[in-house]
């Protein structure tokens, strides 16, 4: 298993057996038709923007790769543009659980924003793709100088909260039908595409229940024609009719990560 600070300079093997490293190139180079992949970096002004990708390298995530483990020293922050990865916290022996799955609209490193530099999860790349990256110094000094980023990132944490309680709520009312249905839509905003590239197994673990539950749920929703399976990946079909079948927590955390990233002016906060 790859070590967190391994990201920009993952090894791979190829088929001839020869070992390569991969080193992606800066994200930025100030011209006129780059692209901003991940939401977040995408909602700030030219300026703040600039700021922050001038400190960024863009990096492959490979499967299965961990971006932070729980209990060690966060030592950079990503935002992802492709892929996701998933955000897990263990309870005693029992397996671990999913608290979010992170895509394009996502950002790994919330403790630093609140001023910890350990973090309490595991992060865990589920489906390969690329994130900006950063070190977590440089971080920790653009929300401390600038006050348009530290909004923007104290907004995703409020939408995170929210997020995290609204789960709590959705978990213990709702049926399994409804908590995937909400599920599914939720990873599709992530995705930022209708196919969703990841197995039964993930989905399980997201909702804490048995792949065999998943199984059966996604076999009716496929014969309703909502979703249609392949192997590893799901494609959202009929969206609307996944709508109805959810529960209403999809569109209070829709609607809650895009409150929180169009706050007023911050009250800006004390860092150590």
């Amino acid at each position: 298993m790859l070590r967190p600070d391994q990201t920009a300079e993952a090894r791979t093997r190829h088929s001839d057996g020869v070992e390569t490293a991969l080193r992606a190139p800066r994200a930025w180079t100030g011209g006129p038709g780059c692209l901003i992949a991940n939401d977040l970096v995408g909602r700030l002004s030219s300026q703040s923007r600039h700021q922050l990708l001038d400190r960024c390298e863009t990096v492959r995530l490979f499967q299965r790769q961990m971006l932070q483990e729980r209990g060690a020293e966060l030592r950079f922050a990503y935002f992802i543009e492709s892929g996701a990865a998933s955000l897990t916290a263990r309870a005693g022996d029992c397996p671990p659980v999913e608290i979010h799955t992170l895509g394009r609209k996502d950002f790994v490193g919330i403790p630093l924003i609140l001023g910890m530099r350990v973090s309490p999860h595991r992060c865990t790349v589920q489906v390969a793709g690329q994130a900006l990256r950063l070190p977590a110094e440089d971080l920790v000094h653009l929300v401390k100088t600038n006050v348009e980023i530290e909004k923007l990132l104290l907004g995703y944490v409020q939408a995170t909260l929210i997020h995290s309680s609204q789960l709590i709520a959705c978990n213990s009312r709702h049926n399994l039908t409804q908590r995937l249905a909400r599920w599914l839509l939720v990873a599709k905003d992530r995705f930022g595409s209708n196919e969703i590239a990841l197995t039964h197994r993930a989905m399980a673990q997201a909702l804490a229940v048995r792949r065999a539950g998943i199984t059966t749920t996604m076999g009716a929703m496929e014969h309703a024609g909502m979703i249609r399976r392949g192997r590893g990946r799901t494609v959202i079909v009929d969206e609307r009719r996944l709508e109805a079948v959810s529960c209403n927590c999809y569109h209070v955390i829709q609607s809650a990560h895009d409150r929180s990233l169009n706050l007023p002016p911050a009250i800006r906060i004390a860092h150590s």
